[in-house]
């Protein structure tokens, strides 16, 4: 694995441009679609180089960049990687003597309509913030749009208004130079509304020839595999994680049908089958790990056992912690009940590990699927969202169980008042705190004053 300053060094130089202007849309659309898929570090990043390509040219050392937003140089290439994946950033390098240099450029987000309708991109969101949320901030996006239906077009035509030009008044020479300064000069370029920055995946990620070596040409003619399919193609397989025969039987069934194969109706057959294959709508959700901003320890080294327990519980997956549980492939059983906290119940991958975790060690390392659905639909109406909140309920309801259990063992005849216990240790995060050195001035203190009451009480008895 490559480190960072194998990379780039806080004395590389860089400098920074863009590739168009940066409407209010798009500073929308950055916030509320793009901030959640690469992190407030990276948004941040994004956002500053922004405002350094609208200043001054020279270039400038990359220690400059880190005085400038605070992070770490492995934070600054962390944050440059998650731009360039998600298409807002190109990088270029160039090598020298000494030293390196890079040249930064910035690409504009996608438009509202095509980030929604990308079939790629919003299905991570949608991961990421839940159905609920995912329409709330899509409804944002809609602009309401009035029937023009029973009313005439009046709109003025070019003609209407403005009077055609004379020969006379455009000669050869004005039309040449007119030709002329429309050309960009070498180190120029015109400012346009934008090239919006796109999503690329790696020919590597998906073997499209043997795809088409499983296509039968009866059934698909090879043109209708146009770039623009093939890049939908890609991303469809790397999200649904199709192999070519299964891709290829998808394709086939979709011409077959319509006659026809678009980017969406490929989609909506893949979709399809894929919630009959897994019976979930999207793909799986329990190799997820806490998201960056709700993790209260990222980048920190815990310093007591409860913060081990909470960096582990925000870096480990849902499918890791029942794997390392068992010690093998987790139940298909087991990973509905993981799929159905975070996506139905739209908890957290930190938070359904806790209620994983304090499920399997109270209930005799078995997962009650009506214990599961019951304290998941009660954490999500309490909206938790971090691991220590989930940490602190979790300790709620063993206190709550207990209390069940004690009053039932008081009642006369209940198992003659035994009752038999999971023999399954406790872990320390479920203990109740206590605080030891309280209770023993607490003690200290009441022998006290119990010594000069007696004191008091034998004086006066003299």
């Amino acid at each position: 694995m490559t480190v960072h300053f194998q990379e780039v060094v806080p004395v590389d130089t860089y400098s920074v441009q863009s590739k168009g202007l940066l409407h209010e849309i798009d500073q929308k659309v950055l916030t509320l679609l793009y901030q959640p898929l690469v992190g407030a570090f990276a948004y941040s990043l994004y956002m500053t180089l922004w405002c350094e390509s609208n200043m001054n040219q020279q270039t400038k050392k990359h220690q400059h960049l880190m005085n400038l937003t605070q992070f770490s140089l492995k934070d600054i290439l962390s944050g440059r990687k998650k731009l360039e994946a998600i298409g807002l950033l190109k990088t270029f390098k160039q090598d020298q003597d000494n030293a390196r240099e890079y040249l930064y450029e910035l690409q504009l987000p996608l438009s509202p309509k095509a980030f929604f309708t990308d079939g790629f991109l919003s299905i991570y969101l949608f991961n990421r913030l839940g159905q609920k949320r995912f329409q709330e901030v899509r409804e944002t996006f809609l602009v309401p749009q009035k029937d023009s239906d029973g009313f005439k077009d009046v709109t003025a035509s070019f003609s209407d208004v403005f009077t055609s030009l004379h020969p006379s008044e455009m000669t050869a020479k004005s039309y040449s130079e007119i030709t002329e300064r429309a050309v960009d000069s070498e180190n120029t370029t015109l400012v346009e509304k934008g090239v919006q920055g796109r999503v690329t995946l790696g020919d590597e990620t998906f073997d499209f020839e043997a795809m088409v070596n499983q296509i039968s040409t009866f059934i698909v003619p090879k043109e209708v595999l146009t770039p623009k399919l093939k890049e939908a193609i890609y991303k469809l397989a790397y999200i649904y994680q199709l192999e070519p025969m299964d891709m290829s039987r998808q394709i086939q069934n979709v011409y077959y049908s319509t006659g026809e194969i678009t980017s969406e109706n490929l989609r909506r057959e893949i979709q399809k089958w894929y919630r009959f294959e897994h019976e979930e709508g999207l793909p799986v959700l329990s190799l997820r790990t806490q998201p960056v901003p709700l993790k209260a320890l990222h980048g920190m080294e815990p310093q007591t056992k409860e913060e081990e327990q909470i960096k582990f519980f925000e870096e480990v997956s849902p499918y890791r912690l029942l794997e390392d549980y068992s010690g093998a492939t987790p139940a298909e059983v087991d990973l509905k009940l993981v799929a159905y906290c975070m996506l139905d119940q739209n908890l957290t991958p930190g938070v359904t590990n806790v209620l994983l975790d304090y499920v399997l060690t109270t209930n005799d390392m078995k997962l009650a699927k009506g214990l599961v659905e019951r304290i998941s639909s009660h954490w999500a109406r309490k909206k938790v969202q971090t691991v220590s909140e989930a940490m602190a309920l979790a300790r709620d309801e063993k206190r709550k169980y207990k209390e069940w259990q004690d009053k039932k063992t008081m009642k006369p005849g209940f198992y003659n008042g035994k009752q038999q216990q999971p023999n399954v240790a406790v872990p320390d995060w479920l203990k109740p705190e206590t605080n030891t050195g309280v209770q023993n001035k607490d003690n200290d203190a009441m022998e006290d004053e119990n010594r000069k009451w007696l004191e008091s009480l034998l004086n006066n008895s003299k």
